[in-house]
């Protein structure tokens, strides 16, 4: 690994840790079995070259990454991460919510539904009878 790739891996985990101290490692650790270069690709691109560039405060990036999720229909476990990040650095369950509902109009119910229950899980914990986990 050259010097560069260090100090992008070590960006990445620093941004990494600011805004979802456990749910990153704990992916990271989860899939490492299976795919060994994902620790990579996730902390070196997701977090040192798009979370860490300037331009935009952190609140605004968790804002988008909401809406992106909602709009694609993500699965729960991807937007589960990026609320659990979104409340880690300060935003309150309400504006997650007012987030997801903004795109009603360009991402329909199913896709609001999704997010919301995600949300709802994440803010109360799983239902007993919870499938979508």
């Amino acid at each position: 690994m050259n010097k560069n790739a260090g100090s992008r891996l070590e960006r990445g985990r620093a941004m990494m840790h600011s805004i979802s101290p456990d749910v990153g490692d704990s992916m990271v650790d989860n899939l490492r079995s299976v795919a060994p270069d994902f620790e990579n690709l996730l902390v070196g691109f997701a977090f040192a070259d798009i979370w860490a560039r300037p331009g935009l405060p952190l609140r605004e990036r968790a804002l988008i990454r909401l809406a992106a999720l909602a709009a694609l229909g993500a699965p729960p476990t991807a937007t589960r991460a990026n609320i659990d990040s979104a409340l880690h650095i300060g935003l309150s369950s309400d504006e997650v919510a007012e987030a997801f509902l903004q795109t009603l109009p360009y991402v329909g119910f199913p896709h609001l539904i999704n997010a919301l229950e995600t949300l709802k899980t994440v803010v109360d914990g799983p239902a007993p009878n919870d499938f979508h986990k």
